[in-house]
C-alpha cells in the first residue's frame, strides 16, 4: 500500500508539473488589445494604430531598429547613450582597423626606415579612417550629430539573440533575432564599407601628391581589401566576446608588438636599444604609438574594474619599454649559443 501511495504521488507531480510547463509556455497569438506576456527573452510587442481610434499591439516577434523589448513585453524605444566603456570599444574597433592597415603598409613598402612615401601612406590611411568614423556618426541617430543613441548593454547573449529564438510548446519558432545593442553591432559594418569606400577616394590622390607608384602604391590597397572582410567577419561573430575582453586583447596585442619590434633590432645591448629609439623617429613614434594603445587598454580595463585607481596603473605605461631595454642582456640568444 505503501508503494502504490508513493507511486501515486509520484503521478500526481508529474501531472502537475506538465500542467505547470505547458501553462508556462501559453501566449496569445496575434495582435492584440492589452499586452500580454511573450515568451523568450527577446519575443516583444509594439504598438500599431487601429481603427477607431485605438491601438493594437502586434503579435509577438522581434523589436523595430532602435528598440528593445522591456520587462513587460513592450519594444521601448531606446534613448539612453553609450556609456564610456561602449564608446572605447567603439574607439578600439576603429583602431585595429587602422592599425592593421599601418602593418600592412610597413610589411609591403620596400623603405624599412622612415620616409615621405612611407608617411605619406600612413597619413592617408588615418585620414579615411578619421572620416570615415565621423561620417559613421553623423549618418545614426541622432542625424547629423557626433553623438550616438544607444540601447545599454545588460548581457552576453545581448549580442546573440538569434541563438535564443524560443520554440513555445515545439510547436514553432518565433523569430525574434534583433540588434539588442543598438547600434555597437551594425555601426561597425557601416564604418568598415566606408573605410573601404574612402580608400577608393583618397588613396589614389595621396599616393600621386607622394609619387607612390607601382607596387609600393597597389599592395597596400590589396592588402586592405583583404583586411577589412576579415575583421568584419571576425566581428560578426565574436562582437559579444571582443566587447568584454577587448582590453585585456589590446594590452596582450601592444605587449607582443612591443617585444617584436625591439626583438628585431640587431644590437641587444641597453645602450644600443636606447640610442636607436631616440635617435630614429620611426622607433620614436612607434614606441610612443605602443605606450598610447598600452594605457588605452589600461584605462578600459580600469574603467571595468577599478576606476579609483586609474591614475596608479598610468604610471605603468612605460614600464614595459623600460624592462625590455634594462633586462635585454640578460635574454641575448647569442649568449646562450656561446654557452
Amino acid at each position: 500500500m505503501k508503494e502504490m501511495a508513493s507511486f501515486s504521488t509520484i503521478i500526481v507531480l508529474l501531472f502537475s508539473f506538465n500542467i505547470h510547463v505547458i501553462q508556462g509556455y501559453y501566449y496569445d497569438k496575434g495582435t492584440v488589445q492589452t499586452i500580454t506576456k511573450c515568451p523568450g527573452y527577446y519575443c516583444g510587442r509594439y504598438q500599431i494604430p487601429g481603427d477607431n481610434e485605438t491601438s493594437l499591439w502586434s503579435s509577438c516577434g522581434p523589436c523595430p531598429r532602435g528598440s528593445r523589448v522591456n520587462s513587460t513585453w513592450a519594444c521601448s524605444e531606446c534613448t539612453s547613450s553609450p556609456t564610456a566603456y561602449d564608446w572605447m570599444y567603439l574607439c578600439f574597433m576603429v583602431v585595429i582597423g587602422l592599425l592593421a592597415q599601418w602593418y600592412s603598409i610597413d610589411m609591403m613598402l620596400p623603405d624599412s626606415q622612415f620616409s615621405w612615401k612611407t608617411f605619406g601612406s600612413h597619413f592617408s590611411a588615418l585620414i579615411e579612417t578619421c572620416l570615415s568614423a565621423c561620417i559613421t556618426l553623423l549618418v545614426h541617430e541622432p542625424l547629423g550629430s557626433l553623438q550616438l543613441r544607444s540601447c545599454t548593454v545588460n548581457h552576453l547573449s545581448d549580442w546573440y539573440t538569434i541563438l535564443h529564438n524560443p520554440n513555445p510548446n515545439y510547436e514553432e519558432v518565433l523569430h525574434c533575432a534583433q540588434e539588442a545593442v543598438y547600434p555597437l553591432y551594425s555601426i561597425v559594418f557601416v564604418h568598415y564599407g566606408l573605410s573601404v569606400f574612402m580608400l577608393f577616394f583618397i588613396r589614389p590622390w595621396t599616393n600621386k601628391a607622394f609619387q607612390n607608384r607601382g607596387h609600393v602604391a597597389s599592395r597596400p590597397i590589396y592588402a586592405a581589401l583583404y583586411l577589412y572582410p576579415i575583421l568584419a567577419l571576425i566581428h560578426g561573430i565574436m562582437a559579444g566576446l571582443i566587447y568584454y575582453a577587448f582590453p585585456s586583447i589590446i594590452i596582450l596585442l601592444s605587449l607582443m608588438s612591443h617585444a617584436f619590434h625591439f626583438a628585431s633590432r640587431t644590437d641587444q645591448s641597453w645602450r644600443a636599444l636606447l640610442y636607436e629609439t631616440v635617435s630614429c623617429i620611426h622607433n620614436l613614434v612607434v614606441v610612443i604609438g605602443h605606450w598610447v594603445l598600452h594605457g588605452f587598454g589600461l584605462v578600459a580595463l580600469t574603467l571595468w574594474l577599478q576606476p579609483e585607481s586609474l591614475a596608479v596603473i598610468l604610471t605603468l605605461v612605460p614600464l614595459p619599454t623600460f624592462l625590455y631595454i634594462v633586462l635585454s642582456r640578460f635574454t641575448d640568444p647569442g649568449k646562450f649559443h656561446t654557452d
